[in-house]
């Protein structure tokens, strides 16, 4: 509990019914810190560029900010940070300065944090973007010069038909549509397909809508997973109960057992019982400190055989950024979302991996069979379908046997053309199995401003691919989603986007400057035939003579003290040895005794030392002379 913090008791009535939010809104803040304070930095302009592929319903949106330090003067670094809706992620940041856009560059997010010291140290300008927790975006921008406005902006994908955003009251915002249609996109009710030329090659998408499935026998039993940390109080509590209510009314039946985590897990419940029970338990909580996603495992693992489903309320978000994997036999995981932010990338893998729903509105889907994506045939030869040199590259991947749920919101199938003219979908709703074709051929170009959405949609899809198979398999694949996220620039927990300005920080950090920056033409030119310079003594490089003295003195100081005995009774004060009788050579006899034994001590070590390099030699001598006998055989 922080200082001046109570811990907060749920302040919803569980026994009325309220009104479902039409749409979720997520305030955008831009702060100075100094040392001892935080001061707003003013967003002047806040304009949003839209540009929708409307056969796939997706949209690439570009936000462009003035912001104006009139809070502290001089040059500072502000921080912009901005809450994206669920499953939108920053593809691309960039920086006006001197009248040109400065493109930041895609790292892995470890380095990042490095280059950003080292910069900072050195009092060069830097900034980064990353991906704090869940769907929170910190974007640093400097530098801000005081009175002058300052412009930066950055792009994001989704397929919401509102731009939910919330700036202060001064702020000027402005929509502008690419579109005929003058309007952001939502998913169509029917398939579509589009194509687009980025990143180098012609990228292709399919737009699968959802087919609905007959719903089955409700779930027996439930257990329902309640998170109690700090973020988790709130207005949202009544709509949940208002939702289990609902689901209690379709499966009358069914018992909920309820479990709570958060630094820690308790067992609220001492048995499995009706829905206004569970009501009343979760009515009662009390909600404060963190979250520590590693308990939802042994929750799970601590269930009865009897639990046929789980319902996970939480919004994913870790202290430390933890990704728990989950036991390989658990029933259905249900995670419910219904907040601002949120970690959908990694609630979504728990569904994908356990069969479960991801609940954003009514709770009913979790009575219902999963629909999946069960296959996807092209007009590919035997030969490229097994070499693939015709270039087609497809995700989900088109050569797997396929189990891919699919939720309300549809599947979109993302790739390269290549090759490939003719792609069909099948789709298993229950008994029921459905195909869908696509013509590549004659699919619509979407405009260029929209095209680059095509490849961080392949990219998004891969994404969401590597995690699922990361939590099916138990296998930590962070390496392989922070080049992924690396290769098509967008920002995820595993890279962030780095704004770098000259030349020489991308030289002596090793990192390649974009093509379109306006400093590549210096860095290409320094770089040309010539390998990065290792400048000595800097942070991270090989030390100098002058700093290796320093260091060399330390390590003797360091051993002397070591192998210097401290006196027993060395504090005494000259008062109390002036009073003390002469103690006996006791003190002197114990002293040459230790000294004694550590001479014994580094006698041993040295011995030891000995023999081991002595047996090192011996078995380098023995290796070489079976090689000198193997080679005289050949």
């Amino acid at each position: 509990v922080l200082p001046g913090r109570t811990p907060q008791r749920a302040m919803a009535d569980a026994t009325q019914p309220v009104a479902v939010p039409s749409v979720q809104r997520y305030p955008v803040s831009f702060h100075y810190f100094g040392e001892a304070t935080s001061l707003p930095v003013k967003i002047q302009k806040a304009s949003f560029h839209v540009c929708p592929a409307p056969t796939i319903g997706q949209n690439l949106i570009r936000l462009e900010l003035t912001v104006l330090n009139d809070c502290h003067p001089g040059d500072i670094a502000g921080k912009l940070k901005l809450p994206l809706p669920p499953g939108a992620t920053v593809c691309r940041f960039e920086f006006l300065r001197n009248e040109k856009w400065y493109p930041a560059t895609p790292v892995e997010a470890k380095k990042a944090k490095e280059v950003v010291y080292k910069e900072k140290e050195k009092g060069r300008s830097v900034a980064a973007t990353s991906q704090t927790q869940g769907n929170v975006f910190e974007i640093e921008v400097s530098p801000l010069k005081y009175q002058v406005p300052s412009q930066c902006r950055l792009w994001y994908s989704h397929s919401d038909t509102e731009v939910p955003f919330d700036f202060g009251a001064d702020t000027t915002v402005e929509v502008k549509h690419e579109g005929p249609e003058g309007a952001l996109c939502s998913p169509p009710s029917g398939p579509g397909a589009c194509l687009g030329e980025c990143f180098g090659q012609m990228h292709f998408a399919c737009y699968v809508p959802f087919s609905p499935v007959a719903a089955s026998g409700a779930p027996k039993s439930v257990a329902v997973l309640w998170d109690t940390s700090g973020s988790q109080a709130g207005d949202h509590l009544a709509l949940r109960f208002e939702r289990l209510r609902q689901l209690a009314a379709k499966c009358p039946d069914t018992r909920f057992e309820v479990w709570s985590f958060g630094i820690g897990m308790k067992k609220e419940s001492s048995g499995p019982g009706t829905a206004e029970e569970a009501i009343s338990l979760l009515g009662a909580l009390r909600y404060d400190g963190g979250t520590d996603l590693t308990l939802v495992p042994k929750i799970l693992e601590s269930l009865g055989s009897a639990t046929e489903a789980v319902m996970l309320f939480t919004d994913g978000m870790d202290n430390l950024d933890r990704r728990p994997m989950l036991p390989a036999s658990c029933p259905p995981v249900h995670c419910v979302v219904d907040q601002a932010s949120v970690n959908l990338s990694f609630l979504s893998s728990v569904c994908l991996s356990t069969g479960g729903h991801v609940l954003k509105a009514d709770y009913l889907p979790m009575l219902r069979p999963q629909t999946t994506l069960s296959g996807i045939q092209t007009d590919q030869s035997g030969e490229d379908f097994v070499m693939g040199e015709d270039g087609f590259v497809c995700c989900p991947d088109h050569r797997l046997h396929l189990q891919w749920p699919i939720g309300e919101e549809g599947v979109w199938i993302c790739g390269v053309r290549g090759g490939v003219r003719k792609l069909s979908v099948q789709l298993r709703a229950g008994k029921d199995l459905k195909e869908y074709g696509f013509d590549l051929g004659t699919a619509p170009e979407v405009a260029a401003g929209a095209a680059p959405l095509l490849g961080y949609l392949f990219a998004r899809q891969q994404y969401a691919a590597v995690e699922r198979d990361g939590a099916v398999m138990g296998m930590d694949l962070t390496k392989v989603r922070a080049d992924l996220a690396v290769k098509y620039g967008f920002c995820s927990p595993e890279s962030s986007l780095l704004m770098l300005y000259d030349p020489e920080q991308f030289v002596e950090n090793g990192i390649d400057c974009p093509k379109e920056h306006p400093a590549h033409a210096k860095w290409k030119a320094e770089t040309a035939g010539a390998s990065p310079e290792i400048k000595k003594g800097e942070i991270g490089e090989p030390k100098t003579e002058e700093q290796m003295k320093v260091v060399s003195k330390l390590a003797e100081a360091l051993k002397s003290y070591v192998q210097t005995p401290i006196p027993p009774q060395a504090a005494r004060s000259d008062r109390m040895a002036s009073e003390a009788p002469e103690r006996p050579q006791e003190e002197d006899r114990q002293t040459r005794n230790q000294q004694a034994q550590q001479q014994m001590w580094m006698q041993d070590l040295q011995h030891h030392q000995q023999q081991r390099q002595q047996q090192q030699q011996q078995h380098h001598q023995h290796q070489q002379q079976q090689q000198q006998q193997q080679h005289r055989r050949r």
